[in-house]
């Protein structure tokens, strides 16, 4: 993903994260418009889902999901990075290089549970879709906290005496804006994970359906879902203003020629090592 990412993105590897949002929203109003359309569910509030079970919006739901947790996979790796140049240029302790680590590992399964809900339908595959939707959700609650602590962490030991006034505000807004992103996911997992379970259990209890007595608490599952999913995307915005001080992003690939003994660096070799440069002059 390294590779893929910096040979698309290069230096504009702040681009990345909005790239990323936009496919989501433009893909997920994709498949609820046809969804919709061809009266496959209702308009207002289906859980997300729903609008990806039936031909011909199933297959653009699979595929989009799984473009968009390679793209979520990227923004991580590429974060982390960015975070371990950082440290080791700080000389930053092992418990701080291993809590970037756990970022990055945190990361990758809530992707690999994104693809997981993309590629198992909810009406036919169920637990390896719910189970999806648990690394999805709940391990990218803890990824996002995490992330928040480190960019406190960054806030002070990447501060530098020539920081203007304008880098140090930015700072301190994308790390409050993070905390507040944090805090209203965790909060929306919540309502979710709560009004769900009452809306399941009530309706088999026979207390009702969506359409009557149980709209409200259907709703409420539906609606508090789609702005999870949201604010958890829009939190890869705030990776925006450190993906935009990387100038330098280098592959070295080296051979190894036989014998145990490797030669230096070539041009088109076929060992992989990969640096990152990070300028800091802003």
């Amino acid at each position: 993903m390294f590779l893929a990412a910096s040979w698309c993105f290069g230096r504009y590897m702040w681009i990345l994260p909005i790239i990323t949002l936009v496919w989501l929203i433009l893909s997920m109003g994709t498949t609820y418009g046809i969804a919709v359309a061809l009266n496959h569910t209702f308009p207002d509030f289906p859980y997300i889902s729903y609008t990806g079970v039936e031909v011909p919006e199933r297959g653009i739901f699979t595929f989009s999901i799984a473009v968009t947790a390679i793209m979520l996979a990227a923004n991580a790796e590429m974060r982390f990075l960015f975070v371990k140049e950082i440290f080791r240029e700080k000389e930053m302790n092992k418990r701080w290089k291993d809590t970037n680590t756990a970022g990055l590992i945190l990361g990758l399964i809530s992707s690999f549970g994104l693809l997981l809900v993309g590629c198992f339908q909810v009406d036919v595959m169920k637990p390896p879709h719910y189970f999806g939707a648990f690394l999805c959700f709940v391990v990218a609650i803890v990824y996002l906290w995490l992330q928040t602590v480190i960019t406190w962490k960054l806030r002070h030991v990447a501060q530098k005496q020539n920081d203007g006034k304008v880098w140090r505000a930015i700072r301190l807004f994308v790390w409050i804006f993070q905390i507040l992103n944090s805090a209203a996911s965790t909060i929306l997992l919540i309502l979710f994970s709560v009004s769900k379970t009452i809306y399941k259990l009530q309706r088999k209890a026979d207390m009702g359906t969506k359409w009557d007595t149980l709209r409200d608490v259907f709703l409420l599952s539906t609606s508090t879902e789609w702005l999870l999913a949201f604010s958890i995307m829009v939190y890869v915005l705030t990776f925006i203003p450190g993906f935009k001080r990387l100038r330098d992003i280098k592959v070295k690939v080296t051979v190894d020629k036989g014998g145990g003994e490797k030669s230096g660096a070539i041009p088109n070799g076929d060992q992989q090592e990969m640096s990152l440069t990070e300028n800091q002059q802003v």
